[in-house]
């Protein structure tokens, strides 16, 4: 079984669901902590399901049943509550009155420990060896997105890295047009199901580029084109801010690439470092 959490595959996941499939992950993801003391009788009933959709449900999800669902269930939320209290120096206490900075953090700390699940060691490392090793990066991101790209162009340049990243489509188009072998298209979207980002993928695969995408898990055309797959999380519990979830993850993913490479490379840490250090304004006056 992946190491990714088990509440993180299931909302990446939700999208492609048959209706009772979504019931039973919607109310997974809404009650997490209370899975654990239902059997799969209840929660069909509480679902309004059967009690053999709930089988079904677990299997497809990668479990022998309901009971190591719930396990893995049960690891998840002790998991993503030990990751919110390392963030937040206390563990969190969900409930009424919470106020919205509260709500806030916690929605952004649900994100960050999303992506974390959902990225293997593996994938960051392939990653950043592509970039790496790369003669020239171009970072396209799909809608809000757009902000993610940027940042993440801004910290490839700090390292050295030569680096494009334009808001406008034909401003993208062009810059893909010069990509060759030995170049890096990194596309960032939240559901993958981009036309634009789609067609920029098979220029940049004609040319022979690498290609990494940044979307959700569930299966969509961007993922399919790219060489090496990264995952955010595109929505979260709190269905009011789900842009500030889906560019928090975002983010994160690409500094766990950018900060993989940087533990890979002596000259990037030195530059990061030096990068850290306040200017000396005395030299300048």
């Amino acid at each position: 079984m992946s190491s990714m959490s088990c509440l993180a595959i299931i909302r990446s996941a939700r999208d492609e669901m048959s209706a009772n499939e979504k019931k039973l992950a919607d109310f997974i993801l809404e009650n997490p902590s209370l899975i654990r003391d239902y059997s799969s009788q209840q929660i069909a009933g509480s679902v309004g399901v059967s009690q053999s959709s709930v089988v079904k449900f677990s299997q497809k999800m990668g479990y022998k049943g309901f009971t190591d669902l719930k396990l893995a269930i049960h690891e998840s939320v002790v998991k993503q509550e030990s990751n919110v209290a390392v963030l937040n120096g206390r563990r969190a206490s969900p409930g009424a009155g919470i106020s919205l900075k509260e709500r806030l953090f916690q929605a952004k700390s649900e994100a960050i420990s999303g992506a974390t699940d959902l990225n293997e060691d593996e994938n960051l490392r392939l990653a950043a060896r592509a970039i790496e090793s790369s003669s020239r990066v171009q970072l396209v991101g799909s809608g809000n997105a757009y902000s993610v790209a940027r940042d993440s162009a801004l910290k490839l340049m700090s390292i050295g890295k030569p680096v494009m990243a334009e808001a406008d489509a034909e401003m993208q188009l062009l810059g893909v047009a010069t990509l060759t072998r030995g170049d890096c298209l990194i596309l960032i979207s939240a559901a993958g199901q981009s036309a634009h980002l789609s067609h920029l993928a098979q220029l940049a695969r004609k040319a022979g580029a690498t290609i990494i995408s940044v979307t959700n898990q569930s299966a969509n055309p961007l993922a399919a084109a790219a060489d090496i797959r990264l995952y955010s999380v595109s929505h979260g519990s709190d269905s009011e801010i789900p842009n500030v979830v889906a560019a928090t993850s975002q983010q994160h993913v690409i500094d766990l690439v950018f900060y993989t490479l940087a533990q890979s490379d002596k000259r990037c840490r030195d530059l990061i470092a030096r990068g850290a250090k306040p200017a000396d304004m005395s030299k300048a006056k």
